[in-house]
């Protein structure tokens, strides 16, 4: 068993070494093309296998071609076909749009022709064959184009004049969609345009798509206007944030094709994790990017449609922060929010928002509100006095993000309700209660600083809950509540805004500093698993909630001086792998310590056995 156990360890951290690189080691696996990662993936897999398609492979090959110049030359000879147009399974055909804007590509033989039977048997259509397929393509990208049109946004640039799409399978990489940034586009008003070209499922009839749910020509619609809102986004700026990107692209979805409403399912997964930062990286399992379209929805409903499209013109006028990162997008959507005609910030209507998830009183989509979901509580509580000897009443929020707390009515529960908070600078806070009707009223503190309010009728009502938002760009605010009158102490974040250090890569965007530096990228799927375990059982409870704190004020020093040394970035992996396979698989992590607890209790018994036999054999000799 000691053998097996000390066996089993030094394998992980011989694969550790080999395989965990920097940048380049992310990319060539990300894109399938490392070799030396077998037993890595066996077991150290990002996460279980989803059933389900990734919505869209543009933040990966966005990431590769901005990254570009930081890769090995091996590294891009191997991964060039990756930003070079795709070579068809069979013998190219094409179509052009009804418009003439659109250039549809496709083939009738091999794995990228389209399953003409398979998307007839979904969607009742009558197609003859692949063309008449292309040629639907081509019309539904023709509205989609009339539309973005009809509401401001210029067209993504293209070099021919006809924008190209490529119909490929794209099951393997279980992509809907993908657009890819080609090369500088001519715009004096938008210096980092930059033209593309897409690639699209030719069928979505793979059962990846759900198109019993989603037939081949409702995943067609909506994933037309996600991705030529991408390609528009590149005509505005090369640099965009690749979380907005995703927000602005899933929200056009239903401001498009308002019926299919397939983009309420990733709102769940924010407001499941809602004290993650509102510009967590894009991803479908976190509602990061995807779930966040919710926001804009908001955006757009407070002002209209245009401040978006406003986030998207300002951003195009923006520089590189270095020449080489993407632009942050929050800055750019406060500084939208600061000038005429809102005369707002993204502090004041990111509360609004938050408050909103609660209220649920939207004014736009009304027959779609019942499929928004509900608010997801921090924690609730039946028993009282609330307070920091009865149960768990702090937080520590990063930049964006919130967090609720329900009361709900009980035996020995006091007929009005006193809530009382103390929060740093950067906290805004208010209560609602809900009466037996549904009906909501709030009850808004005057300030965060050792502020009380008294909910009445309390015990007669449905629930009251409190709600907690970092309204800043800087992480670890804090905010301590209770019912009883009393508060703890709360201190004032020593870190800057996170948008100070530059990067699209820098450890400030993730808050995992030193996995950062170890791995080369916040994107590793190491420093992705670690994350989601930070958010997920770190900032659900007080005292994962004060290491994080403690690992934000002590980690930037130590990962700074990690990054700029290779041997101790490569020690550093070698030490984080017992953890990263305890988060990844905490059953092999539980099998692991069992086996090594036995072995070395295996090996005491042996010890006291052998000394008990050697003291039996000296006492008979005397």
């Amino acid at each position: 068993m000691k053998h097996f156990a000390l066996g089993i360890i030094s394998l992980l951290l011989f694969s550790e070494t080999v395989c965990a690189g920097p940048l380049d080691e992310y990319y060539l696996q990300q894109f399938g093309e490392s070799n030396s990662v077998q037993l890595q993936k066996a077991l150290l897999s990002v996460s279980a296998e989803s059933p389900d398609a990734d919505r869209c492979g543009t933040p990966l090959k966005h990431g590769l071609k901005r990254d570009w110049k930081l890769l090995e030359q091996s590294t891009q000879k191997t991964l060039a076909k990756q930003l070079a147009l795709p070579t068809l399974s069979g013998a190219e055909q094409f179509v052009i749009s009804s418009g003439g804007h659109f250039k549809i590509h496709y083939t009738t033989s091999g794995t990228d022709a389209p399953d003409i039977s398979g998307i007839n048997h979904y969607t009742g259509l009558n197609l003859n064959n692949a063309t008449d397929w292309a040629t639907k393509v081509a019309t539904i990208f023709e509205d989609v184009y009339a539309k973005y049109y009809s509401w401001g946004y210029q067209p993504a640039p293209t070099p021919s004049g006809t924008y190209d799409i490529y119909l490929r399978n794209l099951i393997l990489q279980k992509y809907y969609g993908v657009t890819t940034g080609d090369h500088p586009a001519s715009s004096a008003a938008y210096p980092n345009s930059y033209t593309s070209w897409m690639e699209l499922d030719s069928s979505f009839t793979n059962s990846i798509f759900n198109p019993q749910i989603y037939n081949p020509l409702l995943s067609l619609q909506i994933t037309a206007a996600h991705e030529y809102h991408h390609a528009i986004q590149y005509g505005y700026t090369y640099y965009f944030d690749i979380w907005y990107a995703e927000a602005t692209s899933t929200w056009m979805e239903d401001e498009q094709y308002d019926s299919v409403n397939q983009l309420y399912s990733y709102i769940q997964n924010w407001f499941s994790r809602s004290t993650s930062s509102l510009d967590i990286a894009a991803s479908t399992s976190t509602g990061g990017g995807y779930g966040r379209w919710i926001f804009n929805r908001y955006l757009a409903e407070t002002y209209t449609r245009d401040m978006i499209l406003g986030v998207w013109k300002r951003a195009g006028t923006l520089p590189s922060p270095d020449g080489n990162s993407d632009i942050p997008m929050s800055p750019v959507i406060d500084s939208v929010l600061s000038s005429s005609p809102y005369n707002s910030s993204l502090a004041l209507d990111f509360f609004g928002f938050t408050k909103q998830v609660y209220k649920r009183d939207w004014s736009s989509h009304i027959s779609e509100i019942n499929q928004i979901p509900t608010h997801s509580p921090i924690a609730t509580y039946s028993a009282y006095p609330v307070n920091s000897t009865t149960a768990t009443s702090s937080v520590t929020l990063p930049h964006y993000s919130f967090a609720y707390y329900t009361f709900l009515p009980s035996t020995g529960a006091p007929a009005n309700l006193t809530l009382s908070i103390k929060g740093t600078s950067g906290i805004k806070a208010t209560s609602f209660v809900k009466n037996s009707s549904g009906l909501i009223t709030e009850y808004p503190f005057s300030s965060v600083y050792s502020a009380t309010v008294t909910i009445p009728g309390f015990s007669s009502s449905s629930e009251a809950v409190l709600l907690v938002t970092n309204t800043t760009d800087v992480d670890n605010h804090q905010a301590s509540f209770s019912t009883s009158g009393t508060t703890q102490a709360v201190t004032e974040p020593t870190g800057s805004s996170v948008y100070q250090t530059t990067g699209s890569n820098s450890s400030s965007r993730s808050g995992c500093f030193i996995a950062t530096a170890a791995y080369g990228s916040y994107l590793h799927p190491q420093v992705q698993q670690l994350r989601t375990f930070r958010d997920d059982y770190l900032l659900t409870n007080a005292p994962g909630r004060a290491f994080v704190s403690f690992y934000y004020r002590c980690s930037p020093p130590l990962a700074d001086f990690i990054a700029r040394h290779t041997v101790l970035r490569g020690l550093t992996r070698l030490a984080l792998t017992p953890l990263v396979v305890s988060v990844v698989h905490p059953l092999i992590a539980a099998a692991f310590m069992f086996l090594s607890g036995g072995a070395l209790l295996m090996r005491q018994l042996r010890r006291s056995n052998t000394s008990r036999q050697t003291l039996i054999r000296t006492t008979q000799s005397r």
